[in-house]
Parts: structure tokens; sequence; C-alpha cells
């Protein structure tokens, strides 16, 4: 632990831990960070130790978590964030609605419908991360009707063109990462109608080259993330290049499976404070 950690007064728990070990952080009063790791599953044995704290901003997950655990999880007094590698086993996910001050929910995979809504029921949440989810019409119905929600993870979920055009409706959502879903061209003209975006990710999309066009009409887009998996057709950087130069607000990009040569590299570092380039 350094000394940052000691001054915002973070714990961690790892390993085979028991109910007791979690109850003696309370002598810590409120903590900002809290972090279970090598853990092999939050079960609710562990979990009812939790709401006894007296207050954790932060809570990382990094193990599975069970439903019914989670019931105990969220309502730990303070929590902001929180984040959970997965949420596995039968049941629901109750009590979000009296989860006041929780603004940042992160967990991919395995979340199902009924998990997202259950989710979306937290009257704060501002930041939703749901990779691998289960994704709806109706789900996206719900994330324009919240009245708080500005930036979703929704990487690798069923996310398509009609999602797109219900989507586009939303004047709040700064932050949109569709990475490796079924959206194309067509769909990233209805998300142009969001000109608040500032962050887009459409890494390993159907979005072509010339579809790259559209993202003039975001005049606040600050960051861009493009590319595709290894094995998969990649963009032509002489063709991107000019495209991103385009782009008036663009400080921050990575590009993941677009080869560039040296000069191309050094041209597009001249325009963008931030380049990450990363090629097998």
């Amino acid at each position: 632990m350094t000394n940052s950690d000691e001054q915002r007064n973070d714990a961690e728990l790892s390993g085979k831990i028991k109910p007791a070990d979690i109850r003696n952080l309370r002598a810590k009063g409120a903590i900002h960070q809290l972090n279970f790791s090598e853990l092999p599953t939050l079960t609710v044995k562990l979990a009812q130790a939790l709401p006894a704290l007296q207050s954790v901003e932060n809570l990382w997950l990094w193990c599975d978590v069970t439903r019914k655990a989670m019931q105990h999880v969220i309502k730990i007094p303070g929590l902001r964030v929180l984040d959970i590698l997965a949420i596995e086993g039968p049941g629901k996910l109750p009590g979000f609605a009296d989860a006041s001050s929780l603004e940042i929910f992160r967990a991919n995979f395995y979340l199902s419908e009924e998990d997202v809504t259950a989710v979306l029921q937290a009257p704060s949440l501002i930041e939703l991360g749901m990779q691998g989810a289960t994704l709806s019409p109706h789900i996206i119905d719900m994330m324009l009707a919240h009245p708080h929600l500005a930036a979703l993870d929704m990487e690798s979920t069923e996310f398509d063109d009609a999602m797109a055009l219900t989507l586009s409706a939303s004047k709040k959502i700064h932050s949109l990462d569709i990475g490796a879903t079924k959206i194309t061209g067509t769909g990233l003209a209805h998300l142009t109608r969001m000109t608040q975006l500032k962050s887009l990710d459409l890494w390993a999309t159907q979005v072509t080259i010339a579809d790259l066009d559209l993202l003039t009409q975001l005049p606040q887009l600050e960051y861009l993330s493009l590319g595709n998996f290894d094995d998969m057709p990649s963009l032509d950087a002489a063709e991107l290049i000019p495209r991103l130069e385009a782009l008036p607000a663009l400080n921050n990009i990575w590009l993941d499976g677009i080869k560039f040569d040296e000069q191309q590299a050094a041209r597009l570092r001249t325009r963008v404070a931030r380049v990450n380039i990363t090629c097998a």
C-alpha cells in the first residue's frame, strides 16, 4: 500500500477470507476504495458483513459474485462506484432503487435483461458498463428515460442500427462504447444526431472507412477508438489519417490492428495529442 493509498484510506482483501475479516474493516472508518481479489466467489455469507461497514465509496470486486449476494453488496453505505468481474448464479438483483449514492456500475459478462433493468433503477446512475450483456429495445428505452445516465459501455452486445436510431434521441449521453456490436454506417448516421458525444468506441464494427466521414458531425468528439480483431480486415492508414485530421476536437485516439508506418504515425501525432497504436 502506497502513501497515497494510506491517505485515501484504501483497503484490500484477497484469498480465503472470512466474514470477520470484512467486519474488522469497520475500525478503518470511511473507506475510499475496497478491493477484493484472488477470491473464487463473493457469497452471501461473506457479503452479509458488508453493510455493517461505516462507508465504502469505491468497491472493486475482482471476483465473481452471486446474485443473491448482490442484495447485501448494494446496501453498503456511501457506495458510489461498483466494479464487478462477473455476476453468477440464480436470483434477481434487488435494491438498486434504494442505492441513492451509486453513480457508476460496471459488470461485464452474463448480465441478463432483468439484471440491466434492475441496475437502471439506481436513481443517481451516471455510468453503466455492461459488456456482453443481454440487450433489448426495452433496455434502450429505459436508458433514454433515466434522468442522469451519461456514459454507456455496450461492447459485445446486440446493439444494432435500429437501437442506434432510438438511442440517438438522447441529449445527455456523451460517452458511448459500442465496439464489437452490429452497428453499421446506417446506425452511425443516426448517432451523429447526438452532437454532445465526446467519446466513441467503434472498434470491431461494420463501420467502413467512408462511413467515418460522418464523424465530422460530432463537433465535441474528443476520444475515438477504431480497429478490428487481428484476423479481420483492417482500415487503411492512408485513408484514415485525413478523416481523423478533420475532427476538430479529437485529442485522444486508440487504433488497434491498423498498420501505420513511421511517417504516418508521426503525422497523426502532430495533430492528435494522445495516440495509442496497437498492432500485432
